[in-house]
């Protein structure tokens, strides 16, 4: 019998020390998300400042589209005790001088008792395959039309109205739905550039006013610095709400399946078909609204959609009272254009926590949830793109500088010493 050796094996215990030993130090983790932050803002950041203004001149699109084209939008000498033609009246005026070849499409309310209704119509453009969508102004309160315009071309993003280029450029870049796909993804690069800048931004102890204040008599190099992380962290929130929103509206039915893990979802996708009658006779606007009206005694119209064949609907858009979204209203009635039968509605008071949450999306893109003040905010957070583009890009060139001096330095003090 041989005697057994036994060897000890030592036992490593992982302690929360040596744990640590293991993952990045807090410098290091530092380095990489000013790496993360510096190249999404130098690449997506450029294209958000663009994003940016176009939004700013898009948040008021009524009202400046009223100051551009006043003959066309203003009615002039008109009492306020005057009543409306029939609607039907409004919409015979305005097809009456749409071409043959043009196809009516929505009539559309206005949101001010001295503005005109308009009927939208869509036509064949000069590329082919495509379609220019144009607009007739007509004064109510004698249904004589007032003129018409080119809106826009799905074909050429440069030909339409200033306005409509605008939205169409915040949202395309002026690109089609390559550019709306493209400012989609940008949007979510860009959220995760807000977050890593908070994170950067994130004070240590006892420095918390040194990071919410601008330090007063500073150099020109920390004035630069102090306008960046204060602006940004100030408009963090916002910045944050307008982007998620926006990649809600470029990625709608994405956003939808998301929000949908958590809350039911109420659907719209009923194929919905007219069913001619003997005479084949679609009912008038007039009527619609009565129809609509007895549904929903309360609220504003915003647009009756017409219907776009012999089997379509009338689509009627009026506004709850107490609905938050005032330019996009969810509450509708879809009707059939023969027996006058509504075939479906959507009413918002029934909605579900998820219809809610996705309803608040675009008046907080725009700033309509909070009225004027709100829009006002949006305008101004619109600009924050370009100061915090401006000031990252001055930031990153006077490192890059400081660097290249100290590496030369480096060179020198090495080559004297050889």
């Amino acid at each position: 019998m041989f005697p057994v050796r036994c060897r000890w094996v030592p036992t490593v215990i992982m302690t929360s020390k040596t744990a640590r030993n293991f993952l990045p130090d807090s410098k290091t983790r530092r380095k990489l998300w000013l790496k993360v932050h510096l190249y999404i803002g130098l690449f997506a950041g450029a294209v958000f400042v663009l994003i940016g203004l176009a939004g700013s001149l898009s948040v008021f699109k009524p009202e400046i589209d009223s100051v551009l084209n006043p003959a066309l939008k203003k009615i002039q000498g008109y009492s306020s005790q005057s009543p409306y033609r029939s609607l039907d009246e409004i919409a015979a005026a305005a097809k009456a001088v749409i071409p043959t070849q043009g196809k009516p499409y929505a009539f559309v309310f206005p949101n001010q008792p001295d503005e005109a209704f308009s009927v939208t119509y869509s036509l064949p453009a000069p590329a082919p395959g495509q379609s220019e969508w144009r607009l007739v102004s007509v004064n109510p309160y004698n249904a004589r039309v007032m003129g018409q315009r080119l809106m826009f071309d799905t074909g050429n993003p440069w030909r339409g109205s200033l306005t409509s280029f605008f939205v169409r450029f915040h949202y395309t870049l002026a690109l089609g739905e390559t550019g709306k796909t493209f400012v989609g993804i940008v949007a979510l690069f860009l959220l995760f550039s807000v977050l890593t800048g908070l994170i950067l931004w994130w004070p240590s102890p006892g420095k918390l006013r040194q990071a919410l204040t601008i330090k007063a008599r500073a150099s020109t190099e920390r004035l630069n610095f102090d306008l960046h992380k204060t602006f940004g962290f100030y408009f963090s929130i916002v910045l944050i709400v307008i982007l998620f929103s926006g990649i809600y509206l470029v990625f709608p039915s994405y956003m939808a399946g998301l929000v949908e893990l958590f809350s039911h979802l109420k659907s719209d996708s009923v194929k919905l078909i007219s069913e001619p009658n003997e005479k084949q006779l679609a009912i008038g606007l007039d009527q619609v609204a009565a129809i609509a009206n007895k549904r929903f005694p309360d609220g504003e119209y915003k647009m009756i959609v017409l219907p776009q064949d012999r089997k379509g609907f009338y689509r009627v858009v009026k506004r709850a009272p107490q609905e938050i979204n005032r330019t996009r209203s969810r509450r509708m009635l879809w009707i059939d254009q023969y027996s006058g039968k509504i075939m479906q509605e959507r009413d918002p008071i029934t909605d579900a926590a998820g219809d809610v949450f996705l309803q608040w999306l675009y008046p907080l893109h725009n700033g309509e949830a909070f009225g004027v003040a709100g829009r006002i905010i949006i305008v101004i957070t619109g600009l924050v793109p370009l100061l915090l583009y401006v000031t990252g890009v001055i930031r990153w060139l006077q490192k890059r500088k400081a660097k290249m001096k100290h590496s030369a330095k480096k060179n020198e003090a090495t080559y004297q010493c050889k």
